[in-house]
């Protein structure tokens, strides 16, 4: 049995991660009876003592905290459902967007970068630079991830994430009034927040409120 300092997590395998997290959220006594069942997992990572789960989950949580990997593993970016519910977001991209052809790993992350624009998707400028520490890459790394899995830049690609939410909030009720709405999602200029949402959604965000009402 190999122990903790030997073992070499792979942070972009989901299933595995998956399986680590689901480890940790069982009992200790579940987790120490596990290694009768080695045989029964190729890719297992068995735990035996206390200090073994403590150092695993410290790895964890300093990745977490870097925004490099996602838990969240069965969630899918807002951008696909998006792109194909939206002619316009279609036109602004400069390929077709394919989900199939973007690894799990990738869409993990993508699903990461919309946690961390929603976060501060009420200011009024998100800014490129603290997105990038946030995701531990480079301001060039993060406009060329998004560029070459979306077709967006980055900008474009924050206002389509602030716009849908914008339309989620009317859609649910969450507000009605378009100044409050235009805020909440980081336009000071009602005017122009109307004018990106008709663009966006060949309705005016007034017309869309009174058409639920």
């Amino acid at each position: 049995m190999n122990s903790l300092k030997n073992t070499t997590i792979d942070w972009t395998a989901p299933d595995l991660l998956n399986q680590i997290v689901q480890n940790i959220k069982n009992p200790l006594e579940t987790i120490l009876s596990a290694s009768s069942q080695r045989d029964s997992f190729q890719n297992e990572i068995i735990f035996t003592n206390s200090e073994q789960i403590n150092k695993i989950i410290e790895e964890i949580l300093l990745e977490i905290k870097s925004k490099s990997v996602n838990v969240t593993l069965h969630s899918k970016p807002d951008i696909f459902e998006i792109y194909e519910s939206n002619i316009n977001v279609k036109s602004m991209c400069i390929r077709e967007i394919q989900p199939g052809k973007i690894t799990k790993p990738d869409q993990n992350w993508l699903v990461n970068l919309e946690k961390e624009i929603y976060q501060s998707i009420n200011q009024n400028d998100v800014n490129i630079y603290d997105l990038s520490y946030r995701m531990a890459v480079s301001e060039r790394q993060l406009y060329r991830k998004i560029t070459g899995l979306i077709h967006l830049t980055p900008n474009k690609y924050i206002r389509i994430l602030k716009l849908h939410k914008a339309k989620h909030m009317i859609d649910n009720y969450i507000q009605n009034s378009i100044s409050q709405i235009a805020y909440a999602v980081g336009y000071n200029d009602v005017h122009y927040f109307s004018k990106l949402f008709s663009e966006q959604y060949d309705i005016s965000p007034k017309e869309l409120i009174n058409s639920l009402q």
